[in-house]
């Protein structure tokens, strides 16, 4: 019985960290959402990924000064990594498209 409580407690644990981790790694990459906006040009396409994913993945990108927004289409679950500049951002009527779009960073941080 003991071990089983210890099980249920570490498993609990874990995933309370985990989610954490997630929220945190979320809110450390400012992004603004804007939809009915596409990316003029991608070079890397990635399909059957979350939002927050292809976010975690244009932010690694960015760090290399390899991506400076995303797009994200929520119905096909693809998102476009770009370099384009966010006045580039095209226009669109697809309310399932939108782009990523970095935030600055606070003063003071």
């Amino acid at each position: 019985m003991a071990f089983v409580i210890e099980h249920i407690v570490r498993t609990s644990i874990i995933l309370l960290l985990s989610v954490t981790l997630c929220n945190a790694n979320i809110q450390s990459v400012n992004t603004m959402f804007s939809e009915k906006k596409c990316v003029a040009t991608s070079h890397t396409t990635l399909q059957k990924i979350s939002k927050i994913k292809c976010v975690e993945k244009c932010n690694k990108e960015k760090q290399k000064g390899r991506c400076t927004l995303a797009g994200y289409n929520k119905a096909t679950q693809t998102c476009y990594l770009s370099v384009d500049d966010p006045q580039d951002v095209l226009d669109t009527t697809d309310t399932m498209s939108g782009v990523f779009f970095y935030q600055p960073e606070p003063k003071g941080k």
